[in-house]
C-alpha cells in the first residue's frame, strides 16, 4: 500500500485499478447523460435536399427581371415532392422548408414581391443561391458526427434524431453505493440524542452526485464495527461498481475501515494523500470493486470527493467532463494560513477574480461553503496567499 501520495499519483492508481464498464444499446430518448460507446457517422446528407429558408417565390436566376410580371405556376409546401415543369415567365410560390425544384436556384422573400391575381412582380432580389439551405451544407452523408466517449446532451440527441438514428451503444450507468460510518452519526429524520450529530455527508454526496448526473443505488449507515462493515463491503462489492464511504479512515480506536478491508480480504492501494483537508483518504478494492473511503468531516469529505471521487468516477464511467478542471484567477482577499501540506480552501470565482469567503475554514465547517464555485489550491510550504496574487483554482 502506498502512503502519503500526491493527488496526481492517486489518479494513476485509480486508472490502474478499475474495470471496464459494460456497453449496452439504448433508445435515444433514454440517452441524456450517457457516454457514447461508438462513433456515429451520418447515414444521410443534412439537409437531405435543398430547401427554402423562407416564404417567397423561387425560379431560375437567369430568368430574373426586376419589375417584370411573372405568372405563379403553383405553390410548393413543406413536404411536397415537387416535380413540376416551369416556363421562363413563370415562378413557384414556395413555403419555408419546402424542397427547391431542380431547375430553381434562388428564393426571393415575399416581402420583396407584389402579388395580385395569380401574378407577381419582383421589386428586388439577391445573389444566385440566396435564401436556400443547400443539400448537405450542415453535414454530408458519411461524415463523423459524434465520437466515442462524448457525453450525450440535448443537442447531440437532437442531432441523432435528425438523421434517423434511434438506437445507440453507450456505456452502462455505473451503480454506486454510499456508506456513512460512525456510532455518533444520526439520520436527520431521527430525533437527535445526547452526544449524537446529524449526518450531512449523506445528503452532501447523494445530492452532489445527482447534480453531476449520477444516482446512489444503495445508501446505508454503518456501526463502528469492523466485522459488520467487512461483511457489508463484501456483499456490496458484487452488487455495485463503486463504493464510497465516509468516516473511520484515520488512526483512532473506532477508525475501522483498515481492519474491515483486511477482514473482507480486500486490497489496500493507498492511504493518506498530501492535501488538507481530507488527508486520510483510503483507496482499496474488494473483488475488483473500487472503494474510496473519505474523511468523516463534511468539508474534508467534500474536498476529497471533488478532487478524488470525481476523477475515479470519470475514469470508471469514461465521462470526460467529470474530473475537475484547473484554472487561474487573481485573488482579491488574503488568506494568511499556509502549511507543510498542499491546502484547498473554498472560494468564489467571477470574471477572473477570486474571493475567499468570511467564516470558518475548518474541515468540519460547511457554512462558509455557500455560494462557492471553486477550490483554491495553496501549494505545500506556502506561508499563505495575498490579494493581487495569481492563484490556481479547481472549478467545481
Amino acid at each position: 500500500m502506498r502512503k502519503n501520495i500526491e493527488i496526481e499519483e492517486a489518479y494513476k492508481i485509480f486508472e490502474n485499478n478499475i474495470k471496464d464498464v459494460e456497453i449496452e444499446e439504448i433508445d435515444i430518448s433514454k440517452g441524456l447523460g450517457y457516454i457514447l460507446a461508438e462513433d456515429i457517422y451520418s447515414p444521410i446528407n443534412q439537409p437531405p435536399f435543398s430547401k427554402s429558408a423562407m416564404d417567397g417565390i423561387t425560379l431560375n436566376f437567369k430568368n430574373l427581371k426586376e419589375n417584370f410580371e411573372f405568372t405563379i405556376n403553383s405553390t410548393i409546401y413543406a413536404g411536397d415532392d415537387c416535380s413540376f415543369n416551369l416556363k421562363d415567365n413563370e415562378v413557384y410560390r414556395i413555403m419555408t422548408g419546402a424542397k427547391i425544384p431542380v431547375h430553381c436556384d434562388i428564393v426571393i422573400p415575399q416581402e420583396n414581391c407584389i402579388f395580385y391575381n395569380g401574378k407577381v412582380i419582383i421589386k428586388k432580389f439577391g445573389k444566385k443561391g440566396s435564401n436556400i439551405c443547400f443539400l448537405g451544407e450542415d453535414f454530408r452523408k458519411g461524415e463523423l458526427l459524434l465520437k466515442k466517449g462524448e457525453k450525450l446532451d440535448y443537442i447531440n440527441l437532437a442531432l441523432l434524431s435528425s438523421i434517423g438514428v434511434t438506437k445507440i451503444k453507450v456505456y452502462k450507468k455505473i451503480k454506486i453505493a454510499l456508506l456513512i460510518s460512525g456510532d455518533e452519526v444520526s439520520s436527520p429524520w431521527e430525533t437527535l440524542k445526547a452526544g449524537k450529530i446529524f449526518d450531512s455527508n449523506g445528503m452532501l454526496l447523494t445530492q452532489r452526485l445527482k447534480e453531476l448526473g449520477y444516482e446512489v443505488s444503495i445508501f446505508e449507515y454503518l456501526e463502528d464495527s469492523a466485522l459488520k462493515t467487512s461483511i457489508k463491503l463484501k456483499e456490496l462489492a458484487s452488487q455495485v461498481d463503486i463504493i464510497f464511504t465516509t468516516g473511520g479512515v484515520s488512526v483512532g480506536e473506532k477508525d475501522i475501515f483498515h481492519e474491515a478491508i483486511e477482514l473482507a480480504r480486500g486490497k489496500k492501494l493507498f492511504w493518506r494523500v498530501n492535501l488538507k483537508p481530507g488527508t486520510p483518504a483510503l483507496f482499496s478494492t474488494i473483488d475488483n470493486c473500487p472503494i474510496l473511503s473519505l474523511s468523516g468531516n463534511p468539508f474534508a469529505a467534500c474536498v476529497t470527493f471533488e478532487l478524488l471521487g470525481r476523477y475515479i468516477l470519470g475514469a470508471l464511467q469514461k465521462d470526460p467532463l467529470l474530473p475537475l478542471k484547473k484554472n487561474s484567477g487573481v485573488l482579491i482577499s488574503d488568506f494568511p494560513k499556509g502549511g507543510d501540506k498542499r491546502r484547498f480552501i473554498r472560494g468564489r470565482y467571477s470574471n477572473g477574480k477570486v474571493e475567499i469567503p468570511n467564516g470558518l475554514h475548518s474541515s468540519y465547517a460547511l457554512g462558509s461553503m455557500r455560494g462557492c464555485n471553486v477550490l483554491i489550491d495553496i501549494p505545500a510550504g506556502s506561508e499563505g496567499i495575498k490579494s493581487g496574487e495569481e492563484i490556481v483554482i479547481w472549478e467545481l
